[in-house]
């Protein structure tokens, strides 16, 4: 997905305990007292801070325009497996990535963004990739400036290392787990995608034909920033509760299931992953590969022109169902 994410990184010792789960977001007060709590304290934890844009270094605009002080730039291209899926890379290709920015498991990781919903993308990747503490800068570049903490353009990179991290495969949902857990009545398919994305009436992606949703699933509301369900105006986090009565009133049931989130390509999906966690459920997933890994099968065919070119779209033979519930 073509979104962008800002990840920095700080280098310094090692934060170790795994953070309780409403740590998870945190303020940019925050931000700046561990940046200087770590650089005061020669047994501090290593901290990494990521901005990550859908661009090149080369071409990263914002990132050179101004990030936090330490600030690494991570394309997000690099955590997927390019056109025509923009599906997550296997967790080796990921270790490789984190591996590169110095990133180990111990690693203390702060992500930041300009769109919500990729911070929350990449908040998901880097907990389901086996790094303990990840943690959310609430509103991005644009509150911890509005806090008055000053950024740099300082292009910043880190000695690289060997990522050895345990995936947590518990908390991501495959096609095939989607498939063999269908009709369990222990699951809920949680669809965080528009209404007009939901009914079929659009695929809601440009190289994306196939319209339509999972049989079963419920509607949760459009997760992407601009839709304003999930975030603030300033592109805060909205409170976990208002959110909760939210589900509550669309007909989740996380007390009674287990809830699988999705939308296209996962990154909506992340931001409803990371609501449930706050609000400390245990049995989540996030369908990372969503409606375009369900309703796709993508083949070689240097013929093909149009939205994806050399490859030819073709409907899965999953189960798929349209108009209004």
């Amino acid at each position: 997905m073509k979104c962008f994410v800002l990840l920095c990184l700080l280098s310094f010792a090692s934060l170790a305990s795994t953070p309780a789960r409403t740590e998870a977001v945190v303020s940019p007060a925050w931000v700046f007292e561990a940046m200087k709590g770590l650089m005061d304290s020669p047994q501090a934890p290593r901290v990494i801070i990521i901005e990550a844009s859908w661009a090149k270094l080369a071409d990263a605009k914002e990132y050179r325009a101004g990030h936090l002080p330490g600030a690494l730039h991570l394309n997000t291209d690099e955590l997927e497996d390019g056109a025509p899926t923009w599906h997550l890379r296997k967790p080796r290709e990921l270790h490789r990535v984190l591996g590169a920015l110095g990133i180990t498991p111990e690693t203390t990781v702060i992500v930041y963004s300009h769109q919500t919903i990729a911070a929350a993308r990449i908040w998901w990747v880097l907990l389901y990739a086996g790094v303990r503490d990840v943690r959310l800068l609430n509103g991005g570049v644009t509150a911890w400036q509005a806090a008055g903490y000053p950024v740099e353009t300082k292009i910043n990179k880190l000695t690289p290392t060997r990522f050895t991290g345990r995936v947590n495969h518990q908390w991501r949902a495959t096609t095939a787990y989607v498939k063999t857990h269908l009709r369990n009545r222990d699951k809920q398919l949680a669809d965080a995608r528009s209404h007009e994305e939901f009914i079929g009436a659009v695929s809601g992606y440009d190289y994306m034909k196939m319209k339509g949703r999972l049989p079963g699933a419920v509607a949760i509301g459009d997760a992407d920033d601009a839709a304003r369900l999930y975030v603030n105006a300033d592109g805060t986090l909205r409170d976990p509760r208002e959110i909760m009565a939210q589900w509550q009133a669309a007909g989740l049931v996380p007390e009674k299931h287990e809830l699988i989130f999705y939308c296209g390509s996962g990154w909506r999906s992340s931001l409803t992953f990371l609501y449930a966690w706050l609000l400390g459920f245990e049995r989540i997933r996030n369908y990372s590969d969503g409606w375009s890994g369900w309703s796709t099968v993508y083949l070689r065919d240097s013929r093909a022109q149009g939205s994806t070119p050399g490859w030819r779209q073709r409907r899965s033979a999953n189960p798929i169902v349209s108009g209004k519930p």
